[in-house]
């Protein structure tokens, strides 16, 4: 393909590393040989990056590889050959150690164990909905749909959208509000909106008490993720539930329509499942 032979000539002539062009070159023609074009659109970037992901190719390999596909389009658009915004891409950030999570049993011994329904509640929903902290906090009566076990959320980037629950969560909840029916869902013994160093004092104390291990809010997060992904819920209706915005975000758990994720949650949830 021309457009690649004159990448070449643009690599050999701006870059003095001979592995450097070779890696952009092979990066680069191995794109297209996968999209039989050059011509793209975002969809098609995250589908490619997804492809990677299954093919286990590592964070910083796909890393790599988009950095490879910016430069040529940036070759592109420079040349008046195609004009594509490459810096809407979401890039995969360097790799973190994994946060611990619970197995089934854990979880299910960490939350039959609570007596308080407020606390209980808590953690149920934390786990049950992979809610951040804040998101927790936040949470006002009002963004509690009991009638289709979804609740009302603001994601990191004021992201708004609904999430699915599970009924049995909700069930504890609702004992908990008992006749409440606006203003904060978690109150302190003051009647004021609980902290989230609150929520986080109260999820070690129950982890430690009934499972002598020191977790974190996050745990729980990452503990319903991977639950669900090895109970088969395919990888984007999972990012689409924890609302991450790039599917790499996603990839670290592998060691749509609000219906579509209520039914795959409901479908795939252990703990969804009605007695």
């Amino acid at each position: 393909m021309d457009v690649l032979n004159s990448f070449l000539d643009y690599l050999q002539n701006t870059y003095q590393s001979k592995q450097t062009i070779k890696s952009y070159f092979l990066d680069v023609s191995q794109f297209i040989e996968y999209k039989k074009t050059y011509e793209v659109n975002e969809q098609d970037i995250n589908a490619y990056i997804l492809f990677l992901s299954k093919s286990k190719k590592s964070p910083s390999t796909i890393k790599r590889k988009l950095s490879a596909l910016s430069v040529f389009y940036d070759y592109l658009k420079k040349s008046g050959v195609y004009n594509f915004n490459f810096d809407s891409i979401v890039r995969p950030k360097s790799s973190k150690p994994l946060p611990k999570f619970l197995d089934i049993d854990e979880t299910i011994t960490l939350i039959e164990n609570i007596q308080s329904l407020r606390d209980k509640s808590i953690i149920f929903l934390l786990y049950a909905s992979a809610l951040r902290v804040s998101e927790l906090v936040n949470l006002n009566i009002e963004d509690i749909n009991f009638s289709n076990n979804t609740i009302f959320i603001t994601r990191k980037g004021n992201k708004q959208m609904s999430v699915p629950t599970s009924p049995k969560a909700l069930k504890t909840l609702k004992d908990y509000l008992g006749d409440r029916k606006n203003g904060p869902v978690f109150l302190n013994k003051y009647n004021k909106r609980l902290t989230s160093r609150s929520i986080e004092n109260i999820v070690k104390k129950y982890a430690k008490n009934s499972l002598l291990k020191d977790i974190s809010p996050h745990t729980l997060r990452h503990s319903r993720a991977t639950h669900l992904l090895n109970n088969g819920m395919d990888l984007r209706i999972l990012q689409r539930f924890l609302g991450h915005s790039s599917i790499l975000a996603t990839q670290v758990y592998t060691h749509l329509s609000l219906q579509d994720l209520v039914k795959a949650y409901d479908a795939f949830h252990p703990l969804s499942k009605k007695d």
